[in-house]
């Protein structure tokens, strides 16, 4: 059965593509228009999530009868919209999909048919070399990609890609753990990858966006930096706290047994205090890894 056969015997939409939106009246209707002219999509429900925006976004999505719409009062973040967007939806299977024209209808496409037809968890859209890079970004890009790299401890080709598709039972496990700003491509990268579900990552060309991006570029970046050690102390504490206490206990016991031969004093107080600060942030990371299996539990 290919992939419109199936659409097309269904009873209710099976695909659901969620599109937050914040100011993005240069894009959303080329976007929408894409979206809805596509064949292999013409089941699905499409719903836009107008975040707040103070521009006239919710009216040109207004012109598509065939898109929902939902509305924050205010501009509550890209998470935050995205969550509102798969409570709102219906379907089995949930696509995000970018409201400034970056992304293509018949990726989108593949991304579903890659998802559908081998019955994964989730399929990522990465963008290819061909792809439209913003100049800006590649130096706080970078960083981010060695930070993700070192948490998740596997290279990581698109972690914060927005053309992104998951079957429903799996991510509405974890709208709790989706930040209301930017970083929700990010953690769920990490979730896939930590929680060892089965996920493929399928090429995609990415244009240059329409409009003007709502990114900002240092703050932004860091909160993504603390929302990646979040995630880290969640679900590896102990590796987090072991490896700071193993680290003290070392430089302590070397540090002191040198001193302790070249002064012939004993081992010094100062090398002690540090060997005992190493075995109390190894305990505490032993406390915190079982409080997190705890919570790990909900999950399954």
């Amino acid at each position: 059965m290919t992939f419109q056969e199936k659409n097309d015997t269904l009873s209710h939409p099976e695909l659901s593509i969620i599109i937050p939106a914040y100011n993005e009246e240069e894009g959303i209707s080329t976007v929408l228009r894409e979206i809805c002219n596509e064949p292999a999509l013409k089941d699905a429900e499409i719903i836009v999530v107008d975040d707040g925006s103070s521009d006239k976004t919710s009216e040109h999505v207004g012109i598509f009868p065939r898109v929902r719409l939902g509305k924050h009062p205010v501009n509550r973040g890209y998470g935050a919209a995205l969550s509102t967007g798969i409570k709102m939806s219906t379907g089995k299977f949930i696509f995000w999909f970018d409201g400034d024209g970056q992304h293509h209808a018949e990726d989108l496409v593949k991304v579903a048919q890659t998802l559908i037809q081998k019955n994964l968890d989730y399929c990522i859209g990465v963008r290819s070399d061909s792809s439209y890079q913003d100049s800006n970004r590649k130096v706080g890009k970078l960083i981010l990609r060695q930070t993700v790299r070192l948490v998740a401890r596997k290279a990581a080709k698109d972690f914060n890609s927005g053309l992104r598709g998951f079957k429903r039972k799996v991510i509405q496990q974890y709208l709790h753990l989706l930040p209301r700003r930017f970083g929700a491509s990010t953690i769920t990268s990490l979730l896939m990858i930590e929680r060892g579900y089965i996920g493929e990552e399928v090429p995609i060309t990415v244009s240059k966006r329409a409009g003007k991006s709502s990114v900002k570029q240092i703050s932004d970046g860091f909160g993504v930096l603390m929302l990646l050690l979040r995630f880290f102390l969640l679900f590896k504490p102990i590796h987090f706290f072991g490896g700071i206490g193993t680290v003290l206990i070392l430089f302590g016991t070397v540090y002191g047994l040198i001193k302790a031969v070249m002064v012939h004093r004993g081992f010094p107080v100062l090398a002690a205090l540090v060997v005992l600060l190493g075995v109390q942030a190894f305990f505490f990371g032993l406390i915190c890894d079982q409080i997190s299996s705890l919570r790990q539990e909900k999950l399954e």
